[in-house]
C-alpha cells in the first residue's frame, strides 16, 4: 500500500486531533502550504501534476483527509505555492544570500587583517555642496619647495608600529583588527601650552604611516604603501587635532610615487573641521595655499619619491580636523546606503539586495539587481542587461560618489528611472574592492596586487571579488544581451571626466562604440570631455575588466575615468569638481541610456555621422604629419582606427603585477627546496675499471684497520714449518711491502681516477683466512689474520713468524705497458 493511499484511508477513521497534528508535522518539512487547519466542510481539491499519477479527490462525504504531495517539485522547499490548489509556483527568496533583513539587525562591521591596528571611534563626514565654486590654486612660481629633514633632526609625533609590507601576506582578519589593547601613537601633551598637533588615521580607509615635526608648525608626512606591497602611495586620509587658529601651519608629504600629478596645475587638498560640521554645517571643502609638487633630494636607492606640500590656516583653536586626497567613501558608508534601501518598502520591490562573495578578509561583496518586475515571462526575457561596477581601485572614491548618483536616480519614482527599469535589468557591483578601501590602499587588494589586471585570473580564492564578477556576468549573457558594460575609476593625471572603450572590427558596428560616449559629453558638455576618450586596447590593459568583457562579447564596454580635480570645460572651467557633480553624472548616465536606446534612431544616426566626420578629420592630421596625401575619394574606412590613436595611459599603465603575494611567498619556499636538493650532486656512473678501483682500496683501507688493531697469536707458525720457497719469497716481499703501507694508502687515495699502478707502487691485498673454521679444526689456536712485519735482515722468517696469506701480483706488459695481473689467493691447508 502506497503512503498516499494510507494517509488517505486512515484519514477517514482516525480522529480530528490526530489529523491536525499530521497536517502541521508534514506542513513544516515543506509538503504543504495552506490553511492552518482542515476542516470537514472547507475542503479544496488538491491537484498536482506528478509524473502522470495523479492524486485521489477530496472525498464525497467531506470528511477532513491528509494529503502529502509526490511530486519532486511541489515537495521543494524552495518553491513557493500562491494558493493551495494552484499548480504554479515561484521560487522561494535566497534567505542566507541576504546581508541584512532591517535596521533593527547590526551591520556586518568590516574585518581588518590581524596586523593592523584600529580605534574604537566611528568616523562620520556630512555630505555639504560649497555655495560658491571652488577655483584652482594658481601657481606663481615662488611657491617653497622644502627639503627632507627626517626624524635625524626632527621629532617623530605618530608613528605606526608595524606595517605590512613586501615581505609578508595576508594570513587572516577578524572585526576590529589586531586584538589588545590600542595604544596611543600620538604624543603626550605637556600641558594647554603645548602645541603640537595629535595625528590619527587607525580607521577606514586611513593610511598615514609617520608624522615627523621639524619646526614649530611644519611636519613632514609619510603615507602607508598598499598593505603587502611596496609602493602604490597616492591616497591619503588621516585626522588632527590641537589645532591653533590664525597660524599657518606647513604639511608636506614626502614619498609619493607618481612623477605628474593635478596638483602641479592647481588642485587643492581637501580638509574638514568638526566644528563647522556640527556648528554651521559645512562638510568638506578645498584648502590650501603655496601648494607645490616636486622630486624629493632623497630616495631609497630604488624609486624616486615626489613631495606634496602646502600650507594651512585651521578655522578654530582646539578643532578635530581631517584631510583627505578626495572625498572619502567608506565600506560602512556603503552599508548604510544599502541598509536603506533594503528597509525602504518601495524601493526594496525592485532592488533586491545579495551577496556576490565575500573578500579575502570576509567582507561582502554586494550585488544589486535593479528592475521592475515583468508582467509576462516573454517581456521578462525581452529585458537586456546593464552592468555597473565601482571601487575596484579602493583610493578612487569618485568612483563610489558617481555610483551613488545613478543608484539615487535609478531607485527613484522619476518616469525616467521606471521607464529603465522596465526595460533593463541592471546588475550593479557598488564596491569590487572593500578590504582594500578599509585599510586605506590607493590600488591594490590584500593579495598585493591590482585586481583591474587580474580579470583574466583562474585564482577564485587569491581574486575572489573579480572572479565572481567575470562569472556573473558570463551567466548573464547567457541569458541575455548585455547592452553596456562601466567600470567607474578615478585618474590622478587628467581633468574632466572620459572613457576608455575598445575598437570594434566589425564593418557593420563601426564607430558604434563610440556613440555612447559622444552623446555623454553632449548630456554634460562642462563635465564629460570626448577628445579625451581613447578606444585603443594596449596589451598592458588586457587583463581590465572592460577589455575582458569585450572579448567575451560585450560591444559597448567601457572604463570611465573621473578626474580627481576639477573641469576645464564650460562653465566649470578651473574649478574642482563637487559631490553634486559627480552625483549628477550618474543621472547623466541614465538619461545618455535612454538617448542611446531610443526607438527613434535619429540621436544615433546623428553621432554615428559626426563620428565619421571626426574620425576623417583626425586622419587627414594623421596623413599630413607623415607627409602623405589623403585620397577622400577612397575606402578611408578600411584603416585601423587603432593606428590613428596614440597610446595613452590610465592612472596606472601597469602589467600584472603576477601572482598574488601569498603565492609568490610559497614559490620562493619551493625554490629554495630545489636549491637543496640540487646541492646534492648525484654520483656518476662508473665504469667497471673504475667500479674494481674502488673495490680495491675499500678492501686495502679494511684490512689496514685490521692490520693495526688485531692482536699479536702464537703457535700458528709451527703448522708450517716446511715451507717451499715460492711461499718464503712471497711473504718476505709481503712483508717488506708492509713497511710502506699506509704511505702507500694515502697516495692511493689522492691518486687521480683512471691512473694506473705502476710496477714500482703496486700493494699487495692481504686475504684473511676464515678465524671460526680454524678454531674448529685447530681447538686452541689464536688465530691472526694480520700480517706481521719482518724485521730479519736476512729477509728469512722469524721462527714464530706467522705466515702472509695474501694475493701475489706480479707485473706484466701488455701493449709496451705495464699493468698489474692478480693471481687468486692459494688456501694452504697443513695436516698434523
Amino acid at each position: 500500500m502506497s503512503f498516499t493511499s494510507f494517509v488517505y484511508r486512515s484519514s477517514q477513521t482516525l480522529p480530528e486531533a490526530y489529523e491536525d497534528f499530521m497536517y502541521h508535522h508534514l506542513q513544516y518539512y515543506g509538503y504543504f502550504k495552506g490553511p492552518t487547519s482542515l476542516s470537514s466542510t472547507v475542503h479544496r481539491q488538491i491537484e498536482a501534476v506528478s509524473r502522470g499519477v495523479s492524486c485521489p479527490s477530496r472525498p464525497e462525504n467531506g470528511n477532513s483527509y491528509s494529503l502529502m504531495l509526490s511530486s519532486p517539485l511541489l515537495k521543494s522547499r524552495q518553491l513557493l505555492h500562491d494558493d493551495l490548489g494552484e499548480v504554479n509556483s515561484r521560487l522561494r527568496e535566497p534567505r542566507d544570500l541576504f546581508a541584512f533583513f532591517s535596521s533593527s539587525g547590526p551591520l556586518q562591521a568590516p574585518r581588518w587583517p590581524i596586523e593592523c591596528e584600529v580605534i574604537k571611534e566611528n568616523i562620520h563626514h556630512i555630505e555639504w555642496v560649497p555655495p560658491q565654486p571652488e577655483y584652482f590654486y594658481q601657481p606663481t612660481g615662488n611657491e617653497k619647495a622644502p627639503k627632507i629633514v627626517g626624524e635625524e633632526k626632527g621629532t617623530v609625533v605618530y608613528q605606526l608600529d608595524s606595517v605590512p609590507t613586501e615581505d609578508s601576506y595576508f594570513t587572516s582578519s577578524r572585526v576590529g583588527g589586531k586584538p589588545g589593547i590600542i595604544k596611543e601613537l600620538a604624543v603626550t601633551l605637556q600641558g594647554p601650552e603645548d602645541d603640537t598637533l595629535l595625528f590619527e588615521s587607525r580607521f577606514e580607509s586611513g593610511n598615514l604611516q609617520k608624522a615627523t615635526r621639524v619646526n614649530t608648525y611644519e611636519y613632514e608626512l609619510t603615507l602607508r604603501t598598499d598593505l603587502y606591497t611596496n609602493k602604490h602611495t597616492q591616497w591619503f586620509y588621516f585626522r588632527v587635532q590641537n589645532t591653533r587658529k590664525d597660524v599657518t601651519y606647513r604639511f608636506t608629504i614626502v614619498n609619493l610615487l607618481k612623477p605628474k600629478s593635478l596638483y602641479t596645475i592647481g588642485m587643492k587638498p581637501l580638509m574638514y573641521s568638526q566644528l563647522d560640521a556640527s556648528t554651521h554645517s559645512i562638510g568638506w571643502r578645498r584648502e590650501g595655499n603655496e601648494i607645490r609638487y616636486y622630486r624629493s633630494n632623497t630616495d631609497d636607492g630604488q624609486q624616486r619619491f615626489y613631495c606634496l606640500t602646502w600650507t594651512i590656516q585651521f578655522p578654530h583653536d582646539q578643532d578635530t580636523c581631517f584631510f583627505a586626497h578626495f572625498y572619502p567613501y567608506t565600506y560602512s558608508d556603503l552599508q548604510c546606503f544599502l541598509l536603506s534601501v533594503a528597509n525602504s518598502p518601495v524601493q526594496s520591490q525592485f532592488c533586491k539586495l545579495r551577496t556576490l562573495c565575500r573578500s579575502l578578509a570576509g567582507n561582502i561583496v554586494y550585488l544589486l539587481t535593479i528592475t521592475n518586475p515583468a508582467r509576462t515571462p516573454q517581456e521578462a526575457a525581452a529585458k537586456k542587461a546593464v552592468v555597473l561596477t565601482a571601487r575596484v581601485h579602493p583610493g578612487e572614491s569618485n568612483g563610489s560618489w558617481i555610483m551613488k548618483g545613478f543608484l539615487d536616480f535609478i531607485l527613484s519614482n522619476s518616469p525616467d528611472a521606471q521607464l529603465l527599469r522596465d526595460i533593463f535589468i541592471f546588475k550593479v557591483v557598488p564596491m569590487l574592492n572593500p578590504d582594500g578601501v578599509i585599510v586605506g590602499n590607493y590600488r591594490c587588494s590584500l593579495a598585493g596586487r591590482d585586481l583591474n589586471r587580474h580579470y583574466k585570473t583562474i585564482l577564485e580564492e587569491s581574486f575572489p571579488c573579480i572572479w565572481h564578477t567575470r562569472n556573473m556576468i558570463k551567466r548573464l549573457l547567457e541569458e541575455r544581451e548585455v547592452l553596456l558594460y562601466c567600470d567607474i575609476h578615478g585618474h590622478s593625471r587628467k581633468s574632466n571626466i572620459f572613457l576608455y572603450g575598445c575598437n570594434n572590427n566589425d564593418h557593420k558596428f563601426w564607430l558604434h562604440e563610440r556613440v555612447f560616449p559622444l552623446m555623454l559629453s553632449k548630456n554634460a558638455p562642462d563635465k564629460v570631455s570626448f577628445h579625451s576618450c581613447n578606444f585603443k586596447v594596449q596589451k598592458c590593459k588586457e587583463g581590465t575588466g572592460r577589455v575582458v568583457m569585450w572579448r567575451m562579447g560585450i560591444l559597448n564596454s567601457y572604463t570611465m575615468e573621473s578626474t580627481f580635480g576639477g573641469s576645464t570645460l564650460g562653465n566649470k572651467r578651473d574649478t574642482h569638481f563637487t559631490l553634486e557633480d559627480l552625483k549628477s553624472l550618474g543621472y547623466h548616465v541614465c538619461d545618455t541610456l535612454l538617448d542611446f536606446c531610443d526607438p527613434d534612431r535619429t540621436k544615433f544616426m546623428q553621432c554615428l555621422a559626426e563620428l565619421k566626420e571626426l574620425l576623417q578629420q583626425e586622419i587627414h592630421k594623421k596623413f599630413k604629419e607623415l607627409g602623405q596625401d589623403m585620397d577622400l575619394e577612397g575606402s578611408w574606412s578600411d584603416i585601423s582606427l587603432s593606428d590613428i590613436e596614440s597610446s595613452t595611459s590610465g592612472s596606472d599603465s601597469s602589467f600584472s603585477d603576477g601572482l598574488p603575494v601569498h603565492l609568490l611567498n610559497t614559490a620562493d619556499e619551493l625554490n629554495q627546496k630545489k636549491k637543496m636538493y640540487k646541492k646534492k650532486k648525484r654520483k656518476p656512473l662508473q665504469s667497471r675499471k673504475q667500479r674494481n678501483k674502488q673495490y680495491q682500496k675499500s678492501n686495502l683501507m679494511q684490512e689496514t684497520k685490521l692490520t693495526e688493531d688485531a692482536p699479536e697469536g702464537a703457535g700458528f707458525a709451527s703448522t708450517l714449518q716446511k715451507q717451499p720457497a715460492f711461499f718464503k719469497n712471497s711473504e718476505n716481499t709481503s712483508s717488506s711491502m708492509m713497511k710502506n703501507e699506509k704511505p702507500r694508502l694515502n697516495e692511493l687515495n689522492g691518486r687521480d681516477k683512471g691512473t694506473s699502478l705502476g710496477p714500482s707502487k703496486m700493494t699487495t691485498l692481504i686475504l684473511t683466512k676464515n678465524k671460526e673454521r680454524m678454531q674448529r679444526e685447530k681447538p686452541g689456536f689464536t688465530v691472526s689474520c694480520s700480517p706481521k712485519r719482518n724485521t730479519n735482515p736476512s729477509q728469512e722468517p722469524a721462527p714464530d713468524t706467522k705466515p702472509n696469506w695474501s694475493r701475489n701480483r706480479y707485473p706484466a706488459t701488455k701493449g709496451g705497458r705495464t699493468t698489474a695481473v692478480v693471481y687468486p689467493s692459494l688456501h694452504i691447508y697443513t695436516y698434523p
